[in-house]
């Protein structure tokens, strides 16, 4: 049975397909992994691969991706995987998520995993109700071919989820390790948002018992309602596991009401805005 506190990349014999019980997709999510050296460009604190380097996936192999999305695909529509392995009040396929150990769109062959999925999606007639997602962090948006596979992901039902932790330089650079300006992840989320639906993800905690001043988390709301007209919403979360990385140690998640409290002032200004523990 799967559970919310589980989201290992490893089911049964796969290698890069992997079904979890998403507390954010009320439901299975089939992930997809295109990062199985567990590189990535960021350096996330609240990571939770282990072993995360920095740096570019490895090609995968798109027949054997091909052969087990399809399995999977088969035994959740036509067979008894839900019910053997979901609750039943969360017995349901909610999306195709591109994601795994790492930033996806790396990968050089991301727009043909784009591809596949569509191809499958139309094997099972999949409709609206099962989404084709992206979890990104927006750093290769520019590039020809992701913005390519953007625009096959949004005619396959498709939606992005821009990862975005911090409203200024500084909580950026300490929350993900990387070094970007405000106006250069505006550039990106916009030209996100030009491209397929989008919602901004975000991920808030607590680290030595301390979260994000006021102020950051102003800042940090002042950003995202700047794109209100352009974003679908936002999707706010909290850590359920444990950070693997060694900054990561003495993180928490925070509370209900912390979350809600961000969540209320977003939609009061007009933004879809869900969250969860």
């Amino acid at each position: 049975m799967l559970t919310v506190s589980d989201h290992s990349r490893k089911f049964a014999k796969y290698t890069y397909v992997y079904p979890v019980l998403s507390r954010r997709s009320q439901g299975i999510s089939l992930g997809i992994n295109l990062n199985v050296n567990n590189a990535c460009n960021w350096r996330c604190v609240y990571c939770q691969v282990e072993g995360l380097v920095r740096g570019r996936p490895i090609d995968i192999d798109l027949e054997v991706l091909k052969f087990e999305l399809d399995e999977l695909l088969q035994d959740i529509v036509y067979g008894d995987f839900l019910v053997l392995h979901a609750p039943s009040n969360l017995q349901r396929l909610n999306d195709i998520s591109i994601s795994g150990n790492g930033e996806p769109t790396l990968l050089a062959q991301f727009k043909d995993v784009v591809d596949l999925i569509g191809e499958l999606r139309t094997k099972y007639s999949l409709n609206s109700m099962v989404k084709s997602v992206l979890i990104t962090n927006g750093s290769e948006i520019e590039r020809e071919d992701v913005q390519c596979g953007l625009d096959k992901l949004r005619v396959n039902f498709g939606e992005v989820w821009f990862k975005l932790d911090g409203g200024n330089k500084r909580d950026i650079m300490e929350i993900n390790q990387v070094n970007l300006n405000l106006e250069g992840v505006a550039k990106k989320l916009n030209l996100c948002c030009n491209l397929c639906d989008t919602y901004v993800q975000s991920c808030f905690f607590k680290q030595n018992g301390n979260t994000l001043s006021n102020q950051s988390i102003n800042q940090y709301i002042e950003f995202v309602s700047s794109f209100k007209d352009k974003i679908a919403g936002v999707l706010l979360y909290s850590v359920a596991r444990n950070p693997m990385l060694p900054e990561g140690k003495n993180i928490s998640p925070v509370s209900q009401d912390f979350l809600k409290d961000i969540a209320d002032k977003l939609n009061d200004g007009g933004i879809n805005t869900r969250y969860y523990l």
